[in-house]
């Protein structure tokens, strides 16, 4: 009996392992592949432009490492940095505003009563089930009417009055208990004291998968850019990636590198909060 326990657990971890493999295999190609030269990259890819149907080589590690793709990118090529910063300055400006906005928001559905809120509250589950691309029309008009297309703030705005870091946030505070809200009215606590020395300390687990998912979800934005935005110099590196893989595929894995990496860096810093306070919001 003991000894079937261990087959089973050793096939879980075959099963888990293969399907991690799986799922990191495009993030390592592309890493691999940021390290090959123009040269080489001809020699492999140039007949999946010119003939779909031959038969291409797999080429996972470079026959050469070289780092003229970073050159490039980095130091000889600085449209392509620029493209970076215009994502960050838009993910960093949606996060802190869909923060401060939707902080205060489910600090107000969690902990107060007031005429309407149920209704408003199923409003905002309405809204955030909707896909974007049913309200992108009507923002569409709106932006237009505030005279805001082909600006960033086309951009922001919408992001920043997201209806899912409302719920979120929500979901997150109502779990609370009263007491420690009661005890701190007691000593004389107002609202804002206690979202600052309560509800938030308390709540950190939920602004970090809040920080996570609005952050992934602006860096990766496609429909918006490509509706709001006229000026073809002011996209984002997340738009830009298509015409880098068109007009110098030789640099479309490093661009690549570079568009992950954000990412990345930010999940590790906050992947156990942002695991826990999905599993306190409920949100599945």
């Amino acid at each position: 009996m003991r000894d079937r326990k261990v087959n089973y657990k050793i096939l879980i971890y075959i099963v888990l392992a293969l399907l991690a493999i799986v799922s990191l295999f495009p993030l390592l190609y592309t890493i691999a592949n940021s390290f090959m030269g123009a040269e080489e990259y001809s020699h492999y890819y140039d007949q999946l432009s010119s003939n779909v149907t031959a038969s291409n080589p797999f080429h996972l590690i470079p026959d050469w490492i070289t780092l003229s793709g970073y050159w490039d990118v980095f130091l000889s090529r600085p449209d392509y940095l620029i493209k970076l910063w215009v994502s960050l300055f838009l993910s960093t400006t949606i996060l802190l505003g869909q923060l401060i906005v939707a902080v205060l928001g489910g600090y107000a559905f969690a902990r107060f009563r007031f005429p309407g809120r149920d209704i408003l509250f199923f409003i905002v589950v309405l809204l955030m089930m909707l896909p974007y691309q049913v309200t992108l029309v009507p923002n569409y008009m709106v932006l237009d009417h505030m005279g805001l297309i082909n600006n960033y703030a086309a951009l922001i705005l919408p992001g920043v009055f997201s209806a899912f870091g409302l719920f979120l946030m929500r979901q997150v505070m109502v779990l609370l208990p009263n007491s420690i809200f009661d005890a701190a009215k007691i000593d004389g606590a107002g609202a804002l004291k206690s979202l600052w020395n309560i509800c938030l300390p308390n709540c950190k687990p939920g602004v970090a998968a809040l920080m996570i998912l609005s952050f992934a979800d602006s860096w990766n934005m496609m429909e918006q850019p490509l509706v709001f935005l006229k000026d073809f110099y002011k996209y984002p590196m997340s738009l830009f990636l298509m015409n880098v893989n068109t007009s110098n595929p030789t640099l479309g894995f490093v661009c690549g590198v570079l568009s992950v990496l954000p990412l990345m860096l930010l999940f590790m810093r906050f992947k156990d909060e942002m695991i826990q306070g999905i599993e306190y919001s409920g949100v599945k």
